[in-house]
Protein backbone atom coordinates (compact mmCIF):
# COMPACT_ATOMS: atom_id res chain seq x y z
CA UNK A 1 0.00 0.00 0.00
CA UNK A 2 1.02 3.56 -1.14
CA UNK A 3 3.22 5.61 1.67
CA UNK A 4 2.22 9.08 2.42
CA UNK A 5 5.28 10.06 4.02
CA UNK A 6 4.07 14.18 3.22
CA UNK A 7 1.18 13.05 5.15
CA UNK A 8 3.43 11.80 8.50
CA UNK A 9 4.91 15.11 8.60
CA UNK A 10 1.91 17.22 8.44
CA UNK A 11 0.93 15.49 11.74
CA UNK A 12 4.46 15.68 13.29
CA UNK A 13 3.58 19.86 12.31
CA UNK A 14 0.19 19.75 14.10
CA UNK A 15 1.77 17.76 16.97
CA UNK A 16 4.43 20.63 17.12
CA UNK A 17 1.65 22.99 17.17
CA UNK A 18 -0.45 21.69 20.14
CA UNK A 19 3.00 21.47 22.65
CA UNK A 20 3.88 25.12 21.33
CA UNK A 21 0.42 25.95 22.15
CA UNK A 22 0.25 24.37 25.51
CA UNK A 23 3.51 25.58 26.92
CA UNK A 24 2.85 29.42 25.52
CA UNK A 25 -0.17 29.11 27.89
CA UNK A 26 1.84 29.06 30.87
CA UNK A 27 2.12 32.74 30.01
CA UNK A 28 -0.60 34.92 31.45
CA UNK A 29 -0.28 37.41 28.13
CA UNK A 30 -1.81 34.41 25.90
CA UNK A 31 -4.71 33.13 27.58
CA UNK A 32 -6.11 36.79 28.18
CA UNK A 33 -8.69 37.64 26.14
CA UNK A 34 -7.30 40.81 24.60
CA UNK A 35 -9.44 40.95 21.16
CA UNK A 36 -10.53 44.43 22.23
CA UNK A 37 -7.37 45.96 21.42
CA UNK A 38 -5.40 47.08 18.21
CA UNK A 39 -2.35 45.54 16.65
CA UNK A 40 -0.32 48.51 17.43
CA UNK A 41 -1.37 48.86 21.20
CA UNK A 42 -0.90 45.08 21.93
CA UNK A 43 1.43 43.36 19.12
CA UNK A 44 1.03 40.02 20.34
CA UNK A 45 -2.30 40.15 19.06
CA UNK A 46 -1.12 39.06 15.57
CA UNK A 47 0.18 36.18 17.10
CA UNK A 48 -3.61 35.18 18.68
CA UNK A 49 -5.83 36.60 16.29
CA UNK A 50 -4.36 36.65 13.02
CA UNK A 51 -3.54 33.10 10.75
CA UNK A 52 -0.43 33.66 12.43
CA UNK A 53 -2.43 31.34 15.43
CA UNK A 54 -1.75 28.36 13.23
CA UNK A 55 1.46 28.21 14.50
CA UNK A 56 0.03 27.20 18.07
CA UNK A 57 -3.13 26.00 17.59
CA UNK A 58 -3.93 23.03 19.13
CA UNK A 59 -7.97 22.76 18.31
CA UNK A 60 -7.10 23.16 14.91
CA UNK A 61 -4.23 20.35 15.44
CA UNK A 62 -7.16 17.93 16.74
CA UNK A 63 -8.95 18.78 13.75
CA UNK A 64 -6.15 17.90 11.59
CA UNK A 65 -5.12 14.75 13.51
CA UNK A 66 -8.57 13.40 12.86
CA UNK A 67 -8.96 14.23 9.11
CA UNK A 68 -5.37 12.22 9.00
CA UNK A 69 -6.80 9.82 11.00
CA UNK A 70 -9.81 9.09 8.36
CA UNK A 71 -7.30 9.59 5.57
CA UNK A 72 -5.19 6.61 6.53
CA UNK A 73 -7.67 4.35 7.88
CA UNK A 74 -9.68 4.55 4.73
CA UNK A 75 -7.00 3.11 2.45
CA UNK A 76 -7.29 -0.30 3.02
CA UNK A 77 -10.94 -0.55 2.50
CA UNK A 78 -10.74 1.33 -0.92
CA UNK A 79 -7.85 -1.02 -1.99
CA UNK A 80 -9.89 -4.22 -1.24
CA UNK A 81 -7.55 -4.93 1.79
CA UNK A 82 -9.11 -4.16 4.59
CA UNK A 83 -8.45 -6.92 7.56
CA UNK A 84 -11.58 -8.56 9.56
CA UNK A 85 -12.66 -6.82 12.49
CA UNK A 86 -10.86 -8.42 14.98
CA UNK A 87 -7.71 -7.75 14.18
CA UNK A 88 -8.22 -4.46 12.95
CA UNK A 89 -9.33 -3.85 16.37
CA UNK A 90 -5.92 -5.42 17.70
CA UNK A 91 -3.72 -3.46 15.34
CA UNK A 92 -5.93 -0.33 16.97
CA UNK A 93 -5.51 -0.85 20.65
CA UNK A 94 -1.50 -2.23 20.02
CA UNK A 95 -1.54 1.32 18.07
CA UNK A 96 -3.29 3.89 20.17
CA UNK A 97 -3.91 1.71 23.98
CA UNK A 98 -1.03 0.49 24.57
CA UNK A 99 1.26 3.68 24.24
CA UNK A 100 -2.09 5.64 26.06
CA UNK A 101 -1.67 3.85 28.38
CA UNK A 102 1.76 3.56 29.46
CA UNK A 103 1.40 7.64 29.67
CA UNK A 104 -1.27 7.26 31.50
CA UNK A 105 0.62 5.36 34.37
CA UNK A 106 3.48 7.70 33.79
CA UNK A 107 1.81 10.58 34.24
CA UNK A 108 0.22 9.26 37.33
CA UNK A 109 3.60 8.40 39.09
CA UNK A 110 4.87 11.95 38.10
CA UNK A 111 2.37 13.52 39.71
CA UNK A 112 2.99 11.22 42.33
CA UNK A 113 6.44 12.03 42.60
CA UNK A 114 6.92 16.40 42.17
CA UNK A 115 3.25 17.58 43.14
CA UNK A 116 3.98 19.25 46.72
CA UNK A 117 1.09 22.00 46.65
CA UNK A 118 -1.13 23.95 44.44
CA UNK A 119 0.43 26.46 41.86
CA UNK A 120 -0.44 29.46 42.34
CA UNK A 121 1.79 32.01 39.78
CA UNK A 122 0.89 30.58 36.85
CA UNK A 123 -2.23 30.60 34.51
CA UNK A 124 -5.45 29.24 35.73
CA UNK A 125 -5.40 26.59 33.30
CA UNK A 126 -1.86 25.60 34.92
CA UNK A 127 -2.89 26.27 38.73
CA UNK A 128 -5.85 23.67 38.69
CA UNK A 129 -3.66 20.92 36.90
CA UNK A 130 -2.74 18.14 38.91
CA UNK A 131 -4.77 19.74 42.34
CA UNK A 132 -7.05 16.12 42.31
CA UNK A 133 -4.73 13.40 43.81
CA UNK A 134 -5.55 9.98 41.71
CA UNK A 135 -8.43 7.75 42.52
CA UNK A 136 -9.70 4.27 41.70
CA UNK A 137 -12.97 6.03 39.80
CA UNK A 138 -10.83 8.39 37.82
CA UNK A 139 -8.57 5.62 36.64
CA UNK A 140 -10.91 3.49 35.79
CA UNK A 141 -13.09 5.73 33.48
CA UNK A 142 -9.06 6.31 31.51
CA UNK A 143 -8.47 2.87 31.26
CA UNK A 144 -12.25 1.96 30.41
CA UNK A 145 -13.36 5.37 27.71
CA UNK A 146 -16.62 5.45 29.55
CA UNK A 147 -18.59 8.25 30.58
CA UNK A 148 -17.87 11.99 30.96
CA UNK A 149 -15.18 12.33 32.55
CA UNK A 150 -12.31 14.60 33.25
CA UNK A 151 -9.49 13.42 30.85
CA UNK A 152 -7.56 15.83 31.98
CA UNK A 153 -6.38 15.03 35.46
CA UNK A 154 -3.93 13.39 34.72
CA UNK A 155 -2.86 14.58 31.11
CA UNK A 156 -4.89 17.11 29.77
CA UNK A 157 -4.16 15.66 26.03
CA UNK A 158 -5.81 12.21 26.93
CA UNK A 159 -9.35 14.03 25.72
CA UNK A 160 -8.83 13.18 21.90
CA UNK A 161 -7.46 10.01 22.07
CA UNK A 162 -10.91 9.07 24.29
CA UNK A 163 -12.26 10.12 20.66
CA UNK A 164 -10.16 8.40 18.64
CA UNK A 165 -10.42 5.34 19.63
CA UNK A 166 -14.15 4.96 20.45
CA UNK A 167 -14.35 6.49 16.44
CA UNK A 168 -11.74 3.88 15.10
CA UNK A 169 -13.79 1.27 16.62
CA UNK A 170 -16.90 2.10 14.47
CA UNK A 171 -15.26 3.38 11.59
CA UNK A 172 -15.25 0.07 9.65
CA UNK A 173 -18.71 0.23 9.96
CA UNK A 174 -18.74 3.85 8.65
CA UNK A 175 -16.49 2.96 5.89
CA UNK A 176 -19.04 0.21 4.02
CA UNK A 177 -21.62 3.12 3.40
CA UNK A 178 -18.86 5.41 1.92
CA UNK A 179 -17.01 2.41 -0.26
CA UNK A 180 -20.70 1.96 -1.94
CA UNK A 181 -22.21 5.73 -1.47
CA UNK A 182 -18.86 8.26 -1.77
CA UNK A 183 -19.53 11.36 -0.97
CA UNK A 184 -23.59 11.37 -1.70
CA UNK A 185 -23.68 9.33 1.73
CA UNK A 186 -20.54 10.46 3.33
CA UNK A 187 -20.83 13.94 3.25
CA UNK A 188 -24.51 14.00 4.36
CA UNK A 189 -23.83 11.87 7.03
CA UNK A 190 -20.91 13.75 8.38
CA UNK A 191 -22.85 16.78 8.36
CA UNK A 192 -25.83 15.16 10.17
CA UNK A 193 -23.41 13.44 12.48
CA UNK A 194 -21.85 16.93 13.69
CA UNK A 195 -25.24 19.05 13.51
CA UNK A 196 -26.71 16.34 15.65
CA UNK A 197 -24.35 16.59 18.00
CA UNK A 198 -24.55 20.18 18.64
CA UNK A 199 -28.14 19.99 18.96
CA UNK A 200 -28.00 17.00 21.56
CA UNK A 201 -25.04 18.61 23.32
CA UNK A 202 -27.45 21.76 23.68
CA UNK A 203 -29.98 19.39 26.03
CA UNK A 204 -27.69 16.74 27.81
CA UNK A 205 -25.00 18.12 30.63
CA UNK A 206 -21.43 18.13 29.24
CA UNK A 207 -19.43 18.98 31.89
CA UNK A 208 -15.88 17.28 29.98
CA UNK A 209 -14.89 16.81 26.51
CA UNK A 210 -14.95 13.07 26.64
CA UNK A 211 -19.07 12.92 26.73
CA UNK A 212 -19.85 10.36 23.92
CA UNK A 213 -22.12 13.06 22.18
CA UNK A 214 -18.73 14.82 21.42
CA UNK A 215 -17.43 11.93 20.00
CA UNK A 216 -20.23 11.70 16.73
CA UNK A 217 -19.32 15.51 15.91
CA UNK A 218 -15.89 14.54 15.85
CA UNK A 219 -16.43 11.35 13.92
CA UNK A 220 -17.90 13.73 11.22
CA UNK A 221 -14.20 14.66 10.31
CA UNK A 222 -13.29 11.45 9.78
CA UNK A 223 -15.40 10.60 7.43
CA UNK A 224 -14.32 14.07 5.70
CA UNK A 225 -11.00 12.31 5.51
CA UNK A 226 -12.25 8.82 4.07
CA UNK A 227 -14.23 11.37 1.38
CA UNK A 228 -10.41 13.08 0.78
CA UNK A 229 -8.91 9.67 0.30
CA UNK A 230 -11.03 7.93 -2.11
CA UNK A 231 -11.41 11.28 -4.13
CA UNK A 232 -7.88 12.19 -3.90
CA UNK A 233 -6.90 11.59 -7.55
CA UNK A 234 -9.19 14.19 -8.93
CA UNK A 235 -8.31 16.53 -5.98
CA UNK A 236 -4.90 16.37 -6.88
CA UNK A 237 -5.15 16.49 -10.45
CA UNK A 238 -7.14 19.97 -9.66
CA UNK A 239 -4.73 21.24 -7.69
CA UNK A 240 -1.92 20.51 -10.02
CA UNK A 241 -3.50 22.91 -12.84
CA UNK A 242 -3.25 25.72 -10.11
CA UNK A 243 -0.13 27.71 -11.65
CA UNK A 244 1.93 29.15 -8.83
CA UNK A 245 -0.31 32.29 -8.12
CA UNK A 246 -3.03 30.66 -7.59
CA UNK A 247 -2.06 27.54 -5.44
CA UNK A 248 -0.36 30.19 -3.33
CA UNK A 249 -3.73 32.22 -2.82
CA UNK A 250 -5.40 28.66 -1.95
CA UNK A 251 -3.12 28.10 0.57
CA UNK A 252 -3.41 31.59 1.86
CA UNK A 253 -7.54 30.94 1.93
CA UNK A 254 -7.18 27.22 3.54
CA UNK A 255 -5.01 29.07 6.23
CA UNK A 256 -7.43 31.34 7.01
CA UNK A 257 -10.26 29.00 6.63
CA UNK A 258 -8.05 26.90 9.11
CA UNK A 259 -7.65 29.89 11.77
CA UNK A 260 -11.13 31.19 11.42
CA UNK A 261 -11.78 30.58 14.63
CA UNK A 262 -9.21 33.20 15.89
CA UNK A 263 -9.92 36.47 13.23
CA UNK A 264 -12.38 38.28 14.09
CA UNK A 265 -13.14 37.01 17.79
CA UNK A 266 -15.20 38.03 19.60
CA UNK A 267 -17.36 39.94 16.13
CA UNK A 268 -20.90 39.06 15.83
CA UNK A 269 -20.17 37.33 11.78
CA UNK A 270 -17.60 34.92 13.85
CA UNK A 271 -19.52 33.95 16.92
CA UNK A 272 -22.41 33.01 14.64
CA UNK A 273 -20.12 30.22 13.18
CA UNK A 274 -19.16 28.66 16.75
CA UNK A 275 -18.81 26.40 17.98
CA UNK A 276 -19.11 23.21 15.11
CA UNK A 277 -19.01 25.70 12.59
CA UNK A 278 -16.24 26.86 13.67
CA UNK A 279 -14.63 23.20 13.03
CA UNK A 280 -15.81 22.82 9.77
CA UNK A 281 -14.37 25.96 8.76
CA UNK A 282 -10.66 24.33 10.42
CA UNK A 283 -11.98 21.22 8.54
CA UNK A 284 -11.83 23.02 5.04
CA UNK A 285 -8.58 24.46 5.50
CA UNK A 286 -6.95 21.49 6.67
CA UNK A 287 -8.30 19.56 3.97
CA UNK A 288 -6.59 22.03 1.65
CA UNK A 289 -3.87 21.54 3.27
CA UNK A 290 -3.95 17.57 3.21
CA UNK A 291 -4.73 17.64 -0.91
CA UNK A 292 -1.80 20.34 -1.74
CA UNK A 293 0.84 18.20 0.65
CA UNK A 294 0.42 15.25 -2.01
CA UNK A 295 -0.07 17.45 -5.09
CA UNK A 296 2.30 20.24 -5.07
CA UNK A 297 5.88 18.57 -5.65
CA UNK A 298 7.95 21.67 -4.38
CA UNK A 299 5.65 21.40 -1.18
CA UNK A 300 5.47 17.93 -1.07
CA UNK A 301 9.78 18.00 -1.47
CA UNK A 302 10.09 20.13 1.50
CA UNK A 303 7.43 17.57 3.65
CA UNK A 304 9.68 14.85 3.34
CA UNK A 305 12.64 16.38 4.83
CA UNK A 306 14.16 14.01 7.21
CA UNK A 307 13.54 16.61 10.26
CA UNK A 308 10.00 16.81 9.53
CA UNK A 309 9.99 13.09 8.76
CA UNK A 310 11.50 12.41 12.20
CA UNK A 311 9.15 14.71 13.72
CA UNK A 312 5.83 12.86 12.18
CA UNK A 313 7.49 9.44 13.17
CA UNK A 314 7.72 10.70 16.85
CA UNK A 315 4.71 12.76 16.88
CA UNK A 316 1.86 10.51 18.27
CA UNK A 317 4.65 10.37 21.40
CA UNK A 318 5.28 13.89 21.93
CA UNK A 319 1.35 14.74 21.42
CA UNK A 320 1.69 12.45 24.81
CA UNK A 321 4.23 13.57 26.91
CA UNK A 322 4.86 17.11 26.67
CA UNK A 323 2.71 17.75 28.81
CA UNK A 324 3.76 15.45 31.39
CA UNK A 325 6.97 16.66 31.45
CA UNK A 326 6.37 20.73 31.11
CA UNK A 327 3.71 19.76 34.51
CA UNK A 328 7.03 17.43 36.22
CA UNK A 329 9.56 20.05 35.97
CA UNK A 330 6.95 23.16 36.65
CA UNK A 331 6.15 21.31 40.04
CA UNK A 332 10.27 19.95 40.07
CA UNK A 333 12.05 23.45 39.31
CA UNK A 334 8.87 26.47 40.27
CA UNK A 335 10.76 29.09 42.36
CA UNK A 336 13.99 27.76 41.58
CA UNK A 337 14.17 28.87 37.89
CA UNK A 338 12.78 31.29 36.08
CA UNK A 339 9.23 29.86 34.38
CA UNK A 340 10.85 30.73 30.45
CA UNK A 341 13.60 28.66 31.51
CA UNK A 342 11.73 25.80 32.56
CA UNK A 343 9.47 26.37 29.73
CA UNK A 344 12.72 25.78 27.05
CA UNK A 345 14.21 23.06 29.09
CA UNK A 346 10.55 21.40 28.79
CA UNK A 347 10.67 21.71 25.09
CA UNK A 348 13.84 19.92 24.78
CA UNK A 349 13.12 17.73 26.98
CA UNK A 350 9.96 16.52 25.52
CA UNK A 351 11.17 15.83 22.11
CA UNK A 352 13.85 13.73 24.26
CA UNK A 353 10.98 11.81 25.64
CA UNK A 354 9.05 11.80 22.31
CA UNK A 355 11.92 9.73 20.96
CA UNK A 356 12.20 7.16 23.80
CA UNK A 357 8.47 6.69 23.48
CA UNK A 358 8.39 6.01 19.77
CA UNK A 359 11.46 3.59 19.81
CA UNK A 360 10.72 1.56 22.93
CA UNK A 361 6.98 1.46 23.61
CA UNK A 362 5.47 2.65 20.40
CA UNK A 363 7.62 0.33 17.84
CA UNK A 364 7.19 -2.51 20.10
CA UNK A 365 3.48 -2.09 20.16
CA UNK A 366 3.10 -1.95 16.46
CA UNK A 367 4.93 -4.96 16.11
CA UNK A 368 2.97 -6.66 18.88
CA UNK A 369 -0.22 -5.72 16.82
CA UNK A 370 1.43 -7.75 13.55
CA UNK A 371 2.57 -10.79 15.46
CA UNK A 372 -1.05 -10.88 16.98
CA UNK A 373 -2.74 -10.87 13.94
CA UNK A 374 -0.25 -12.11 11.36
CA UNK A 375 -1.06 -16.01 13.00
CA UNK A 376 -2.16 -18.39 10.38
CA UNK A 377 -0.68 -16.60 7.41
CA UNK A 378 2.05 -17.02 5.12
CA UNK A 379 4.37 -14.64 4.99
CA UNK A 380 4.61 -13.91 1.63
CA UNK A 381 1.18 -12.96 1.49
CA UNK A 382 0.63 -11.00 4.72
CA UNK A 383 -0.64 -7.53 4.71
CA UNK A 384 1.49 -5.74 6.61
CA UNK A 385 0.49 -2.08 8.05
CA UNK A 386 1.97 0.47 5.97
CA UNK A 387 -1.55 1.54 5.32
CA UNK A 388 -1.63 2.73 8.98
CA UNK A 389 2.37 3.79 9.67
CA UNK A 390 1.96 6.13 6.76
CA UNK A 391 0.87 8.50 9.21
CA UNK A 392 1.40 8.06 12.74
CA UNK A 393 -2.93 7.57 13.71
Amino acid sequence: MQRYEELDSLRGLAALAVMVGHFLMVFTPIVQNTSGLSFLDYPLNLLKYTPLHAIWGGHEAVIMFFLLSGFVLSLPFFSNRQQNYTKYVIKRICRIYIPFLVALIIAIVMREAVYVSKLTDLTTYYNELWVAPPDMSSIVHHLLFVGNYNSTRYDPILWTLVHEMRISLLFPFIMFAIVKGGWKIGLPLAIVLSYGAAIMLENIETRYMTNFVVSLHYASFFIVGALLAKYQKPLRAVFSKLNGWWAALLLIVALCSYTFKWIGYGEDFHDRFMPHGGDWMTAIGASIFIIAALSSVRLSQQLQRKPLLFLGKISYSLYLYHMIVLLSLIHLLNGELDTPFIVMLAFVASFVAGALSYYFIELPSIRLGRWLTSWGKKPSVAVGSSGERSVSS
